[in-house]
């Protein structure tokens, strides 16, 4: 009698083990995701016609490697590097204002989903921190979140881009996954 109750739970259990592991294995599923280069979209008085700064230039660089760093270390994402596109829009840092070629540019370069984030400078007192995740199949929009921030400095830009890569992308994506 015992023997048979064991092996009568032992079958009744293993499907819904496989099945958790299975729901839990979906749920780490890495996607590949083409970070391109952080832009700088300048507005201030004057700002357009100077162009970047070689300090604002060291910056985007700098927020690019964090970010990639940060959506890695989520667990999310298997980074792709965007810049290895040969795409001219992609040197030319023009993705914020390509109405979605980013995802053919990511799919091109076999991810999933782009990733685009931009600078929007106001001011050297007034920002906006954008990003932008498309499918690369459909290149519909999957994700986009701001943030506005102040000063012009690594540590107002880097908490800006923690901020919403952290509280607005990562934590609410596995909070859906473990649904």
């Amino acid at each position: 009698m015992r023997k048979m109750l064991t092996r009568f739970l032992l079958m009744a259990l293993i499907p819904a083990m496989i099945g958790g592991v299975q729901a839990q294995a979906q749920s780490i599923q890495r996607l590949k995701l083409a970070v391109f280069d952080i832009e700088l979209d300048d507005f201030s008085a004057g700002g357009p016609i100077a162009g970047e700064s070689p300090e604002e230039t060291d910056r985007l660089q700098r927020m690019t490697a964090l970010a990639q760093d940060l959506l890695a270390q989520s667990g999310l994402f298997d980074i792709v590097d965007g810049s290895a596109s040969t795409d001219q829009r992609v040197k030319d840092h023009w993705l914020r204002k390509c109405n979605g070629c980013d995802a053919d540019i990511a799919r091109a370069l076999g991810a999933d989903l782009s990733f685009v984030c931009f600078f929007r400078k106001i001011s050297v007192m007034e920002q906006n921190l954008e990003i932008r995740i498309r499918d690369a199949r459909t290149g519909r929009l999957a994700h986009a979140s701001q943030t506005d921030l102040r000063g012009e400095t690594d540590q107002s830009w880097s908490r800006a881009l923690k901020f919403l890569i952290r509280y607005r992308l990562v934590e609410p994506e596995l909070a859906r996954r473990k649904q």
